[in-house]
């Protein structure tokens, strides 16, 4: 029995296919990551300015923000566990719902870097503060009681951002008529994904203050 077989080869796409092709990819990688990573660059670029600035930030000063910026170790140290848990959980809890909020908000968007901003800056001050004060007793403290806590609440934080500003987009193209469709899935998506990254950010606080009361003493 004799048979037919046809070969099929791929065609090589052109110089101007493929360009057209790599900004289609692009743009679908923006849409899905740019806020985060717009975020995650201003958090990044706040921490820099953090550090910079602890050393002319007064002591004063200090220890009137370090509600945010973890600055007082006598006063942290005093509270126990869960003084240690409230003061690490109500700051980070303060940006996650300022961050959910503005991406309720028309005019939302205009905060949004600036809180990834301010979280970073308090970061910043808190490292720059240690180090400056306590050496490198400072910066093993940093690292290994209060790094650990911060990095997963900053990565919650970013993800927070990044949805309240796909959220933002969605109920401004709404009023601008652009979409037909109504809010109902997207603000229950929007609700579920603020309430998976608010227990993310609990349970940080929760392994910050395990650590705090089991490693702190042994600095300070």
């Amino acid at each position: 029995m004799q048979g037919i077989v046809f070969t099929y080869r791929k065609r090589k796409q052109s110089g101007k296919t493929r360009l057209i092709n790599s900004k289609k990819d692009l743009r679908i990688l923006l849409r899905k990551w740019g806020g985060v990573m717009l975020f995650s660059l201003t958090l990044v670029i706040g921490l820099t300015a953090g550090t910079l600035c602890s050393g002319n930030l007064s002591r004063e000063t200090l220890k009137n923000l370090d509600f945010l910026f973890a600055t007082n170790m006598p006063a942290r140290l005093s509270g126990g566990a869960w003084g240690a848990f409230c003061a690490g959980f109500a700051s980070d809890f303060l940006f996650l719902i300022a961050a959910f909020l503005m991406g309720l908000s028309l005019w939302g968007a205009a905060v949004l870097p600036l809180i990834a901003f301010f979280r970073g800056f308090g970061v910043g001050v808190s490292a720059g503060y240690l180090i400056m004060t306590y050496g490198l007793k400072g910066l093993v403290f940093y690292i290994s009681v209060l790094l650990p806590s911060i990095a997963v609440s900053c990565v919650a934080l970013v993800y927070e951002l990044g949805v309240s500003f796909a959220v933002f987009r969605s109920i401004l193209r709404n009023v601008l008529g652009k979409t037909s469709g109504g809010l109902k899935e997207t603000l229950a998506r929007y609700f579920r994904s603020s309430l998976r990254y608010l227990v993310i950010t609990f349970s940080a606080s929760v392994i910050g203050s395990a650590l705090w009361v089991g490693l702190a003493g042994l600095f300070f």
